[in-house]
């Protein structure tokens, strides 16, 4: 049975379970100012006590605390936002990850997602096209597409993405990925777009995570799926099982005994 809270509990709970070094990374992140610095599996736990709120969901919003936000996208009903009330919640934000959050966990869900993809992936607004694009991705995966025109969202993908900004590159690519994986008739076309499209994104691939390259990115997604395993991740559960390897101290010789005495 779903836990009751009033908002200025949960808000405690949130605060207690801060951490500052925590903080300092989403800060540093463009989290902004008012954070607590609470890890995402405390706050996944806490909306399975919680349930779907979708009152509770707005209250939370409504404090602009980033860990409140990102409860909030757990508690939401996504049927119950109105147009109005979904762009109310996404067009004022700054931060790319609660961003993410909001699409990919309640409105890509909500009977309007196809209204708000179209209206944000021709904005001139950085973070409202990559919502557009995500949003997309997230009703292709989902088989919501249905009536897209596929070669002409694939065109529009290889002309767009080079010039866009860098979060914007992130939401298009996305789809991309997307596409590969979820439409098996263009998985070809995607990893070919994604060849001629090349390495757009500069930063190193942190260890256990997958390459954004598109074609690397679809290859190893399809892998998992088969139950097979990259030669990345191989590599990283090889590493990861040496450093668990118990290290073996190398003993000294031992120590003549004592002669015993004769009793």
């Amino acid at each position: 049975m779903p836990k009751t809270m009033t908002l200025s509990q949960v808000m405690k709970q949130l605060e207690q379970q801060g951490d500052e070094k925590v903080r300092e990374r989403y800060v540093r992140d463009g989290a902004g100012d008012n954070v607590f610095g609470v890890l995402l599996g405390k706050i996944r736990g806490l909306a399975e006590a919680l349930g779907t709120n979708h009152g509770l969901g707005l209250e939370l919003w409504a404090t602009g605390n980033h860990e409140a936000r990102i409860l909030a996208c757990m508690l939401l009903e996504p049927t119950a936002l109105t147009e109005k009330e979904a762009r109310a919640l996404l067009e004022p934000l700054s931060n790319p990850t609660l961003a993410d959050e909001l699409v990919g966990r309640v409105l890509v869900h909500a009977p309007i997602a196809e209204a708000l993809q179209v209206r944000w992936m021709d904005s001139g607004k950085e973070l409202l096209r990559r919502a557009g694009w995500r949003l997309l991705a997230g009703r292709i995966a989902r088989g919501l597409a249905k009536d897209l025109d596929v070669r002409a969202t694939l065109t529009r993908i290889e002309r767009e993405l080079p010039p866009a900004p860098y979060r914007v590159k992130e939401g298009i690519n996305f789809c991309l990925v997307w596409i590969g994986l979820h439409l098996p008739a263009y998985t070809a076309e995607a990893i070919a777009i994604g060849e001629r499209l090349g390495r757009w994104d500069p930063r190193p691939i942190p260890k256990g995570c997958t390459s954004s390259y598109a074609p690397e990115w679809i290859a190893a997604s399809l892998a998992l799926r088969r139950g097979e395993k990259t030669a990345a991740r191989k590599a990283m559960e090889a590493s990861a099982k040496a450093k668990a390897a118990p290290v073996r101290k190398k003993s000294a010789g031992k120590k003549p005994s004592a002669p015993k005495r004769a009793r």
